[in-house]
């Protein structure tokens, strides 16, 4: 019973905490005490005011021990404004632009979504307004009139029906696969003639010139067929790509896109043909002619729906680069040829598949996919997604007669009605935002405008792990100050909003186009690790040195690493004290680099520890920075050179010579020795008898070679654990 009471007493300090912030747990608990007194004064029953009043205080003060939260002054600030933010996001019924404005998306009207088909190749009409559409994989031709009727056309014994045209007396030609054939069919539906059939598998595209001639672009001998109103089929161009993917009759010239290399040829009526740019990207999948004379040519990257494939499997992550990076995405792009052939690139689109195009007054429409994604893309490149279709692919596009935009996809084949009408209401939920540590919050700003009868607001969560779950708070309420609305949500580390948008008229939108929120951390305690001393200057400063320099052994340095999960800017003292002694000694303060040096000679010969303390005040409220501190490992201060005894020499009978030699250091082990005999360029190293320079007495020893000459004279040098320095000098 006792900690279902202290349960339920937290609970009840959560809901009493400030929703702005600023009332503490120690506010609360100042109020409970108060609060207990005057129950008591009351006549309320002492022990059941007792009671609550102990549970919660074990609360806060276990709340207090465990987090310590103390709020920094830094305030910081997660800004989102241009289309990479808003595109990280979880769109619902949003367009974003490229310059960064959030939009309801364009209406997406069904014209048919019954077909049981994964792929509509294509679209055409004709002259009394008849939209056909041909389908894959069970090669059918379905028929819309203008008043939105959808009936099947025609059923033909090919896979894919992947082109259509329809000549002035509304006859319609199909391209098919995988026998590559051209049918030509009646407008009255009856048997189609077969005008077509060589040795191709694709018909990927049709086209007619002004005089009714069609041509055809086929694959997989990549040629060019033209089929004169009287039905003769002869080659006109034979290319050395495997297939030619789009045809564009423009100024009385055609012009064909390929796979492959991505080529983009002319070919006149005569068969002259020429290059105008190869694009390097997999395909030159559609081109469309400006209203200035422009050609236009829309391409892919990776591999685009093909004839008789089955649904499209995931694709597999592409392997990481040689850096270990991921690979950056595969983007189309669209290029520009001017009527003096200067090709530019317009556009480089977002999805990897730029499947279909059309021009709307001075602007493209683009289908891409595999996102289904529809944009309209300006004659300067930029762009705004207007809708996004439940399928996949945006395969074709038509501009009807009456103005409408029909869509025709893939995975799964449907036709779609791109309205002027925008959707009633839609959503843009940002990414979550990470500031590191437990954060408070204060205000969420944003900027955009709101045409008369929309509507927009934007609500906030949080929560401790980097994905929201259930552990998340629930959204807050709906905020509709756009000049800064307090954030409601708890307290915690990440942080994510949701805006919403609205309209009660269909033509207009509200737009968004930045949105700020404000934070401040809850003060987390610095940390200092690997604290360490170094006889000479830092190694960082000893690599910059001369090679072959010896440290100044009257030098010490310590070295530390410091961090701040607040990035606060950090403060640090030294301080010093012998091993034996109570009292810290100040060495030096204000240090703003985790590293300091000093003269050893001002310190006595002993055994030392050195201790760093680092604060956050610099970033902080005084009575909110914390400070903390590290104490090295012992070391010693030793300024005494080691002591050498007499050098002693005894010839022996092979005319060789033994010398010894005994050295002495207090305070340190000797570390090194070594000697010159005569006028020797290097020095030796020496041993003692046992082999190991490791005692505070060491006795050296040296058996000479033969020597010429009656004297001789050796230089004995020896070294401390503390890099203290002795030389000795004796004749034999």
């Amino acid at each position: 019973m006792f900690w279902l009471e202290v349960a339920s007493c937290e609970l009840w300090l959560i809901e009493t905490h400030d929703r702005s912030g600023k009332k503490t747990l120690w506010t609360v608990l100042i109020s409970t005490i108060t609060r207990t007194v005057l129950n008591y004064i009351r006549g309320e029953n002492y022990m059941v005011t007792f009671h609550r009043f102990f549970c919660i205080f074990m609360v806060i003060s276990f709340t207090l021990l465990v987090a310590s939260p103390a709020l920094a002054v830094k305030t910081a600030t997660w800004t989102q404004q241009n289309h990479k933010n808003f595109a990280s996001g979880t769109l619902e019924s949003v367009a974003i632009s490229s310059n960064g404005k959030v939009m309801l998306a364009h209406k997406l009207k069904k014209i048919a979504d019954e077909t049981e088909e994964l792929y509509i190749w294509c679209l055409a009409e004709d002259s009394l307004g008849n939209i056909y559409a041909g389908t894959g994989n069970k090669g059918k031709i379905y028929k819309v009139t203008p008043d939105g009727q959808f009936s099947l056309f025609y059923n033909s014994p090919e896979v894919s029906i992947l082109s259509l045209a329809i000549d002035v007396q509304n006859n319609i030609y199909a391209g098919t696969a995988p026998s590559g054939l051209v049918y030509k069919i009646s407008a009255g539906g009856n048997t189609p003639t077969t005008i077509l059939n060589a040795d191709e598998n694709y018909v990927w595209s049709l086209a007619f010139d002004k005089s009714g001639n069609l041509y055809a672009a086929t694959g997989t001998n990549g040629r060019l067929y033209k089929i004169t109103p009287a039905g003769k089929a002869d080659v006109l161009f034979d290319s050395d790509e495997t297939n030619l993917t789009s045809l564009l009759f423009h100024n009385d010239q055609i012009y064909a896109g390929s796979d492959g290399k991505g080529t983009i040829f002319r070919i006149e009526m005569d068969g002259t043909v020429s290059v105008i740019h190869q694009t390097g990207q997999k395909e030159v999948r559609a081109l469309v002619a400006g209203t200035d004379g422009d050609i236009f040519a829309g391409t892919v990257t990776t591999q685009s729906p093909q004839p008789g494939q089955g649904k499209p499997r995931q694709r597999p992550s592409s392997p990481p680069t040689p850096d270990g990076k991921p690979p950056e995405p595969k983007k189309s792009s669209i290029y520009r040829i001017t009527p003096d052939d200067v090709v530019s690139r317009l556009w480089v689109a977002p999805d990897p598949l730029v499947l279909s195009m059309v021009m709307e007054e001075d602007n493209l429409i683009v289908g891409t996919g595999d996102s289904g994604k529809v944009y309209r893309v300006d004659m300067d490149g930029n762009f705004v997604s207007l809708a996004k279709c439940e399928a996949g692919q945006v395969i074709a596009m038509h501009k009807a007669r009456s103005g409408k935009l029909v869509l025709a996809t893939g995975n799964a084949g449907k036709i779609f009605e791109l309205a002027d009408e925008y959707e009633a209401k839609g959503t843009l939920t940002s990414v979550s935002h990470d500031t590191k540590s437990v954060s408070q919050w204060g205000k969420i700003h944003w900027e955009g405008s709101l045409p008369e009868g929309t509507v927009m607001t934007l609500a906030t969560r949080s929560g401790n792990t980097e994905k929201p779950d259930n552990t998340w708070s629930n959204w807050s309420e709906e905020l509709s100050k756009p000049d800064g609305s307090q954030i409601t949500s708890p307290p915690a580390r990440f942080v994510q909003w949701r805006s919403t948008l609205s309209t009660s008229v269909a033509t207009a939108a509200p737009v968004l186009e930045k949105v700020r929120v404000a934070s401040v951390h809850f003060n987390v305690a610095p940390n200092i690790e690997d604290l360490k001393i170094h006889i000479g200057p830092p190694p960082k400063e000893r690599q910059n040195n001369k090679k072959g320099s010896s440290p100044n052994n009257k030098i010490r340095s310590a070295t530390w690493k410091a961090k701040d999960l607040n990035d606060d800017k950090l403060l640090f003292a030294v301080y010093y004290k012998g091993i034996n002694e109570k009292n810290w000694k100040l060495r030096k303060k204000e240090l703003t680099d985790p590293s300091y040096t000093w003269d050893s000679t001002s310190m006595p010969n002993g055994r030392y520890e050195l201790k760093v303390e680092a604060t956050d005040k610099l970033s902080n409220m005084e009575n909110k920075a914390i400070s903390i501190e590290k104490i090295s490992d012992p070391f010693d201060i030793d300024n005494t050179q080691p002591v050498l005894a007499e050098i002693k020499s005894n010839p022996t009978d092979d005319s060789t010579f033994q010398i010894s030699c005994v050295v002495t250091d207090e305070l340190s082990p000797i570390s090194s020795a070594s000697y010159k005999i005569d006028s020797a360029e290097h020095w030796q190293a020496m041993f003692p008898e046992d082999g190991i320079l490791d005692s505070h007495r060491e006795v050296l020893l040296l058996e000479t070679k033969k020597r010429e000459g009656e004297e001789h004279t050796i230089t004995i040098m020896v070294a401390d654990a503390s890099g203290n320095k002795s030389v000795a000098r004796g004749s034999f």
